[in-house]
Order: C-alpha cells, then structure tokens, then sequence
C-alpha cells in the first residue's frame, strides 16, 4: 500500500518527472512508515531510504518496502543522495534554502523540481488505514474530556490540567503533536486567558465563573485528530450562557453543512453567517476550521473564499468560537469524517457539547 502512494504521486505528475525527492518527516512516513531522520528517493518501482546509523534499526523495523542505505548524519545523507540526481527527474519537498542550493550544482533546474502540492494533494483523501489511526487519536481525546470534567475545579491550574491530561494520553498511547507555532502540547485557557484563541498555557488557577477552553490535539501512530470543548467552572453569566448556546448552534450549522461536493467556504459562512446575525461577527477571529492527518493543519482550508471543494475521504474539522476581549472565549470544535451526505459523515470526537459547569 505505501509502495503505491508513491506511484501514485509520480503518476499524477503533469510533466515528465518520474521519482520524488522527500524530506519533510510526514511525507516520508506516508510512504514509507519511517518517522525519523532521513531523506528518501522514490520512483515507481523502489524506495531508496537514506538514514545516519544511530537510525538504521529502527528504519529496517518501520519502515514498509524501503532499501535502507546508512550515511552520515547531517550533510552526509545529502552527500549520499547526489549521485542519484543525474539519473532521474525529481519533485521535492523540500523547503530549505542551504539544502537546495547545495544540490541545485549537481543537477539541471528542470530535472529538481520544488513543489509540495503533489504531497499535499495526495494526503488530503485519507484511506482506511489513515482512518482507522485518526479514529483511535479521537478516542483517546474523548477520554481526556472525561478527565477534565472529573479534575477541573477551583485552585487548579492550567498547567496542572495540561500536565495530567499529557499523562493520561500517553497511558493511552497517544503523543503531543509538537506542532511549531506554541510551547505547549495542548491549549488550557481560562478565564480572560480564554479570549485568546491559541492562548500559551499558564499557571492561573481557576476560579468561580470561569470559562475553560481546552483544544486538544492528539497524535496516534503518526495521525492526528483535533477537538475543543468549552467547560465552565460554577456559576456562569446571562451573556456567557448566551454566547455559549450561539457558538454550539453556529458549530451544529457547520456541521450540517460538511458533505462531499461542498464548497469550503459555504460551510465557513453557514457558521460565520449566524455569529454575524447576532452582533459577534467581529469576535469570530479565525477560519472555522481545516484539514488534519499526519499535520495538525493541512488541507482543505475552511474558511471565507475558500472554493476547493470537499470530498469523501477527506478529515476536516469545524470549530467556531467567539472571543471577547478581557472576559472570555468560547470554541467548540470535532473532528469529521467527510463522506456523501450529512447523514453519512462521521463525527469523530464524541464527547458531549451540551454546557458542562463543574
């Protein structure tokens, strides 16, 4: 199955390249299996995996229809590559400058082509076995949300709760996904602090009348799913209650929204349009949502002017929320499985959305 997922990228090249260059991790594991340091080459009939040593093991153990072949680390696995760009016409992912340049010496520019769409396009439709791995990563988040509304109480930090919610992932062989742009593995946000939607976790304790935003995104041998759920901590205001109703409303409009054929963008509005028709149109501050898989944020994008359509197979999520400034924020957000028609989707992250005050 991996072997073909490169054939099929090559395959759908429009011009006359015919083997692939690869170096970001999640494009060498969907064809490989391998998740480590490496660069692999691929044509239709093989796949060549270049590792340092200190990998090499666990490359041969992981790694599905790979000629494993050691160099060193660093500038010596490039070393070890070279030899081959004479002898074929690449497309490549890669996307650093001091890589390229000490490769572009060696080759024509026509015959190294850097372009990460054929990756990307050939990620966005999930098959059984990327399903059944996101499914598991849906489940453990499930359990999380279970953990939080048996451990979030007053004189709790945000910190605490992200600590423990780590640990009960990986009991349950979950990992962080370790995405770029946060220090945290997961997003805890109370009080004022959930205003922000992608908030930096603290050491605030929670208090009476606190909103606790808690995004959650788990990975599960290499596939990810992502969700979030808004908790409230004892008595909750008029507005608060209000803006929470509005939020889940918007989210259940999205959702009926997903199927096979839609614009990107319409499920975007079907959420957008009904936080506008009640005054918090400027409080929705992000798309309403995006692709997962092997990267927490991929294609297809859900947001304004999006006109890629969806597709079955494809694992969007949809997550409206409003956020006001200094006070508080609200986001909910699933993970789900694209299919025909809204009856057929499959909603991944199941944990209940009715308003949860512990």
């Amino acid at each position: 199955m991996l072997k073909e997922r490169a054939r099929n990228i090559i395959d759908s090249l429009s011009d006359e390249a015919n083997a692939l260059m690869v170096f970001r991790p999640e494009n060498i594991f969907y064809l490989t299996g391998f998740w480590g340091e490496s660069i692999a080459l691929c044509t239709q009939d093989r796949i060549k995996l270049f590792v340092p040593k200190l990998e090499s093991s666990r490359a041969a153990n992981e790694s599905k229809n790979s000629e494993i072949i050691i160099a060193e680390r660093g500038s010596g696995l490039l070393k070890s590559v070279i030899p081959n760009l004479q002898k074929f016409k690449f497309y490549s992912d890669c996307n650093d400058y001091e890589t390229i340049q000490s490769i572009l010496p060696h080759t024509d520019n026509n015959n190294f082509v850097i372009n990460e769409d054929p990756f990307r396009d050939a990620r966005i439709i999930k098959d059984d076995f990327e399903i059944e791995k996101i499914k598991r990563a849906s489940d453990i988040i499930d359990k999380l949300y279970q953990v939080c509304s048996e451990e979030i109480k007053k004189g709790i930090t945000e910190k605490q709760l992200q600590a423990k919610l780590l640990y009960e992932a990986m009991k349950r062989e979950g990992t962080s996904t370790c995405y770029p742009f946060t220090l945290n593995p997961f997003i805890v946000a109370s009080g004022a602090n959930s205003a922000l939607p992608h908030f930096e976790t603290s050491k605030r304790e929670f208090v009476e009348g606190d909103f606790i935003v808690v995004d959650l995104t788990i990975r599960y041998d290499g596939y990810i799913s992502d969700a979030t759920r808004t908790f409230a901590l004892g008595n909750v205001s008029n507005e608060m209650s209000q803006v929470y109703d509005l939020v889940k409303k918007s989210q259940q409009q999205g959702l009926e929204c997903v199927e096979q054929g839609v614009e990107c963008r319409k499920v975007d509005s079907a959420c957008r349009d009904l936080i506008s028709k009640y005054g918090y149109g400027d409080n929705f501050i992000h798309s309403t949502g995006h692709g997962v898989g092997l990267e927490v944020h991929e294609q297809p994008w859900i947001r304004p002017n999006e006109l890629k359509k969806l597709s079955k197979g494809m694992v969007v999520t949809v997550e409206p929320g409003i956020y006001i400034d200094s006070k508080f924020g609200v986001r909910i957000e699933d993970t789900i499985l694209v299919n025909e028609n809204t009856n057929t989707n499959l909603i991944l992250t199941k944990f209940s959305k009715e308003l949860l005050i512990l």
